[in-house]
């Protein structure tokens, strides 16, 4: 592809360059606890896991979007820009603060 410059008619490199969402944010590589454990729900396009981990018989994953914990009889899934901040109580409690006034234990 040629570029040409509209004020001197030369050459040159590009006055504006087009940056994909993708560059911005490089996919980080997946951390799993254990070989055997399966992404737990479908990624949307665009997300990637970044982590997968076991607690218990329940299965944690974290994504670039979401937060999801699968349960025997439940799943919680929350968007991570919805989180307003997580707190551990004891040793088996996390709280999760929506910002919509909600709290996931």
């Amino acid at each position: 592809m040629k570029i040409v410059s509209h004020v001197s008619g030369e050459e040159g490199p590009p006055s504006l360059e087009y940056i994909q969402a993708r560059d911005l944010f490089p996919q980080k590589e997946l951390v799993k606890e254990d070989d055997a454990l399966q992404v737990p729900f479908p990624v949307l396009q665009g997300e990637w896991v970044e982590f997968l981990g076991r607690a218990g018989d329940d299965i944690i994953a974290i994504s670039n979007y979401r937060l999801h914990i699968k349960f025997k009889d439940s799943i919680i899934n929350v968007p991570l820009r919805l989180i307003e901040g997580v707190e551990s109580r004891d040793m088996f409690q996390l709280h999760i603060i929506c910002k919509d006034s909600k709290v996931v234990r």
